[in-house]
Protein backbone atom coordinates (compact mmCIF):
# COMPACT_ATOMS: atom_id res chain seq x y z
CA UNK A 1 0.00 0.00 0.00
CA UNK A 2 3.03 2.23 0.43
CA UNK A 3 3.29 2.25 -3.26
CA UNK A 4 -0.21 3.58 -3.83
CA UNK A 5 -0.56 6.77 -5.81
CA UNK A 6 -1.54 10.52 -4.08
CA UNK A 7 -4.41 10.38 -6.29
CA UNK A 8 -5.57 7.14 -4.78
CA UNK A 9 -5.38 8.05 -1.33
CA UNK A 10 -8.20 9.44 1.03
CA UNK A 11 -7.15 12.69 1.90
CA UNK A 12 -7.62 13.98 4.84
CA UNK A 13 -7.27 17.90 5.45
CA UNK A 14 -6.15 19.64 8.74
CA UNK A 15 -7.41 23.16 9.90
CA UNK A 16 -7.47 25.56 12.14
CA UNK A 17 -6.16 29.08 13.25
CA UNK A 18 -2.45 30.11 13.63
CA UNK A 19 -0.67 28.09 16.74
CA UNK A 20 -4.02 25.53 17.07
CA UNK A 21 -1.99 22.89 16.88
CA UNK A 22 -2.64 21.50 13.70
CA UNK A 23 0.87 20.86 12.62
CA UNK A 24 1.08 19.21 16.41
CA UNK A 25 -1.59 16.28 15.42
CA UNK A 26 -0.19 15.77 12.21
CA UNK A 27 3.05 14.79 13.79
CA UNK A 28 1.05 12.62 16.28
CA UNK A 29 -0.70 10.90 14.22
CA UNK A 30 2.25 9.82 12.03
CA UNK A 31 4.56 9.63 14.85
CA UNK A 32 7.33 11.49 12.87
CA UNK A 33 8.24 14.95 12.83
CA UNK A 34 6.62 15.67 9.45
CA UNK A 35 6.07 19.54 9.97
CA UNK A 36 7.68 22.28 11.94
CA UNK A 37 6.32 23.02 15.25
CA UNK A 38 6.90 26.70 16.71
CA UNK A 39 5.12 29.13 18.91
CA UNK A 40 5.72 31.79 15.94
CA UNK A 41 2.77 32.44 14.53
CA UNK A 42 2.61 31.41 10.69
CA UNK A 43 5.79 28.70 10.88
CA UNK A 44 3.63 26.81 8.34
CA UNK A 45 3.56 28.20 5.21
CA UNK A 46 2.96 25.56 2.59
CA UNK A 47 0.63 22.81 2.68
CA UNK A 48 2.57 19.80 4.19
CA UNK A 49 1.73 15.96 2.13
CA UNK A 50 2.29 12.91 4.20
CA UNK A 51 1.45 9.50 2.62
CA UNK A 52 0.74 6.62 5.43
CA UNK A 53 -1.08 3.72 6.23
CA UNK A 54 -4.29 4.69 8.29
CA UNK A 55 -6.12 1.37 9.61
CA UNK A 56 -8.79 0.53 9.11
CA UNK A 57 -9.02 3.19 5.89
CA UNK A 58 -6.05 2.39 4.17
CA UNK A 59 -3.78 4.59 2.23
CA UNK A 60 -4.40 8.17 3.09
CA UNK A 61 -2.81 11.37 2.30
CA UNK A 62 -2.63 13.79 5.59
CA UNK A 63 -2.42 17.70 4.72
CA UNK A 64 -1.16 20.07 7.17
CA UNK A 65 -2.03 23.49 6.68
CA UNK A 66 -0.86 27.01 7.34
CA UNK A 67 -3.33 28.88 10.09
CA UNK A 68 -6.69 30.56 8.16
CA UNK A 69 -6.42 33.29 10.17
CA UNK A 70 -2.96 34.56 9.38
CA UNK A 71 -2.36 38.26 9.20
CA UNK A 72 1.67 38.36 8.97
CA UNK A 73 2.91 40.08 6.30
CA UNK A 74 2.29 36.90 3.84
CA UNK A 75 -0.93 35.49 5.69
CA UNK A 76 -2.98 36.34 2.92
CA UNK A 77 -0.83 34.07 0.34
CA UNK A 78 -0.80 31.33 3.35
CA UNK A 79 -4.41 31.30 3.57
CA UNK A 80 -4.53 31.17 -0.36
CA UNK A 81 -2.70 28.15 -0.36
CA UNK A 82 -4.99 26.86 2.71
CA UNK A 83 -7.65 27.17 0.54
CA UNK A 84 -5.99 25.63 -2.71
CA UNK A 85 -6.23 22.38 -0.42
CA UNK A 86 -10.24 22.58 0.24
CA UNK A 87 -10.13 21.06 -3.66
CA UNK A 88 -7.83 17.77 -3.14
CA UNK A 89 -9.39 16.37 0.38
CA UNK A 90 -12.16 13.95 1.20
CA UNK A 91 -12.62 15.23 4.55
CA UNK A 92 -11.30 18.15 6.95
CA UNK A 93 -10.33 18.18 10.48
CA UNK A 94 -10.92 21.62 12.09
CA UNK A 95 -8.81 22.15 15.25
CA UNK A 96 -9.83 23.89 18.36
CA UNK A 97 -7.71 24.05 20.86
CA UNK A 98 -9.11 23.07 23.92
CA UNK A 99 -7.78 26.26 26.04
CA UNK A 100 -9.76 28.21 23.78
CA UNK A 101 -13.26 26.22 24.39
CA UNK A 102 -12.95 27.23 27.92
CA UNK A 103 -12.66 31.02 27.27
CA UNK A 104 -15.72 32.80 25.41
CA UNK A 105 -13.98 31.93 22.54
CA UNK A 106 -15.34 32.80 18.70
CA UNK A 107 -15.80 30.06 16.28
CA UNK A 108 -17.06 32.27 13.60
CA UNK A 109 -13.96 31.96 11.39
CA UNK A 110 -14.00 28.22 12.24
CA UNK A 111 -17.87 28.11 11.11
CA UNK A 112 -17.10 29.45 7.66
CA UNK A 113 -14.24 26.78 7.11
CA UNK A 114 -16.57 24.31 7.92
CA UNK A 115 -19.08 25.50 5.14
CA UNK A 116 -15.88 25.72 3.18
CA UNK A 117 -15.03 21.87 3.19
CA UNK A 118 -18.81 20.86 3.15
CA UNK A 119 -18.46 22.72 -0.73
Amino acid sequence: MLQTPSSNRFHIGIFGKTNSGKSSLINKITNQNISIISDVSGTTTDPVYKAMELLPIGPVMFVDTAGFDDLTELGEQRVLKTKSVLDKIDVGIIIIPMDKMKENYDISLEKKWIDEIKR
